[in-house]
């Protein structure tokens, strides 16, 4: 059920620090309220990314982009410098299939040395059961970015086993438990694209975890002066790797840089009396006898990248509108005449309030003197992160539009302001259509009469 051994050393330490923090930021993000509002939740009913005290809506999804991006990019970047370093400490694959066999290995009793020569049948039965209960809460956790968990639990308390997010925690547990479980590491040597483009990224002067060929051969257990390496010929390094791979044999596409082995040689060359090293992070040009260039231009290209996304990022967020209009046009009625002669267009408003704190806005008509503009309800009361719909109605004098924009529409100008804020409104541009009659003044024949 489980191959590779156990092991300790520094980077072992390490390792265990990071999937602590790493975990404890998957599990407590979701929990996380602030001012009433959560951290991060990916609404998709309400079409709402709440995002570290944002609100993004659809409409802004290029911050989704600019975020893709970035993370893009910064693979790129410390995979250039530090070759697998996202595999090996900070992927997800990797973090839970090390707890998953962490606690198969502590239920089935295993020591330094390995398995126990015999495994009763509850404790297969018991490391499975806690597979599914760790599969269980971790599937919660992954359906808590998109659906509030105090909402499924409170369900689940009531008993109400029914409905989307349930189902798809089912799914999410059910996955879990497949991926670290049962698949493994075999997600990282078959499944994983990652493992297929990084020889494109890497090259000589790349950090990888790599094994020093001019000190350690030739390999034996009796070393004489001048006749064997350092390497002794264990198998340790193999017997902890968990892809199943021989370091010895060079850089291989299944190498995820968990850096196992380094701790597993450097506790042998410790008990042999030999120097530390053996296996380390290192880069190729370095085993060759060259300087290491960390500064190159594949670097230094990426670093650029990384950097403009993450200053366009802050660019855009910076200038970001608390508030969005959008103004839509009555098209099944392009204009209307009134009992009093007065030409009337129809106009609906599309108000979102990106701010976590309720305003009153106020509408406005910039247009000549003589267009008028009617709204039902003025000032307009929007909630924190709100969408309010409003209908608006314009009406002008039938002398009072320019002969040269009578068949294009009138230019007019919708302003939205803050009463609490005044002084920088939102503005819209639209146009205001009429008759061709109602240019010159006079009541000629209606076109397109809605009555």
């Amino acid at each position: 059920m489980l191959s590779a051994r156990p092991v300790e050393g520094r980077f072992r330490r390490l390792r265990s620090i990071a999937n602590t923090i790493l975990i404890a930021i998957l599990f407590g993000v979701p929990w996380v309220r602030v001012a009433g509002e959560p951290l991060v939740l990916l609404d998709v009913p309400q079409r709402k990314f709440h995002v570290l005290g944002l609100v993004v809506f659809p409409q802004e999804l290029f911050f989704l982009w600019l975020v893709v991006a970035g993370l893009a990019l910064a693979l790129f970047f410390f995979t250039a410098l530090a070759g697998r370093l996202w595999c090996g400490w900070a992927c997800p694959q990797t973090v839970f299939t090390d707890v998953y066999a962490a606690l198969a290995r502590y239920i089935q009793g295993w020591t330094r040395a390995g398995p126990p020569r015999h495994v009763a049948p509850w404790r297969h039965v018991a490391t499975h059961g806690a597979w599914i209960a760790v599969s269980a809460l971790v599937g919660l956790h992954l359906v808590g970015f998109f659906h509030s968990p105090y909402d499924m639990v409170s369900a689940l308390v009531r008993g109400h086993w029914t409905g989307a997010s349930m189902g798809f925690w089912i799914a999410g547990a059910a996955l879990c438990y497949l991926d670290f479980a049962i698949v493994r590491q075999t997600f990282c040597k078959y499944l994983c694209p990652y493992a297929r483009f990084q020889s494109v990224l890497l090259d000589s002067d790349s950090l990888v975890v790599a094994y020093d060929t001019g000190r350690g051969e030739p390999r034996g257990k009796k070393r004489r002066d001048g006749e064997r390496g350092d390497c002794v010929d264990c198998g340790l390094c193999v017997a902890v790797c968990p892809t199943d791979i021989d370091i010895r044999e060079g850089l291989q596409m299944e190498c995820i840089g968990c850096t196992q082995c380094i701790d597993a040689c450097d506790g042998v060359m410790t008990r042999v009396g030999r120097p530390l090293g053996l296996i380390a992070y290192r880069s190729l040009a370095a085993l060759e006898g060259r300087r290491t260039q960390l500064l190159r231009a594949r670097v230094v290209i990426y670093g650029v990248l990384l950097l403009a996304s993450v200053v366009g990022f802050g660019a855009t967020l910076a200038g970001r509108a608390s508030l969005s209009l959008e103004v839509e046009r009555n098209r099944t009625a392009l204009y209307q005449r009134t009992a009093d002669g007065r030409i009337g267009n129809a106009y609906t408003l599309h108000v979102q309030n990106r701010d976590r704190e309720d305003h009153l806005y106020r509408i406005s008509l910039d247009a000549p003197a003589a267009f008028q503009l009617v709204a039902g309800v003025n000032p307009l009361p929007i909630p924190a992160t709100g969408t309010v719909t409003a209908s608006v109605f314009v009406l002008a004098e039938p002398g009072a539009i320019a002969t040269g924009d009578a068949r294009g529409g009138t230019p007019i100008r919708f302003l939205l302001e803050d009463i609490a804020r005044p002084g920088r409104p939102v503005v819209r541009d639209s146009r205001f259509l009429a008759p061709p009659a109602a240019a010159s003044g006079g009541s000629q024949r209606q076109e397109n009469r809605d009555e």
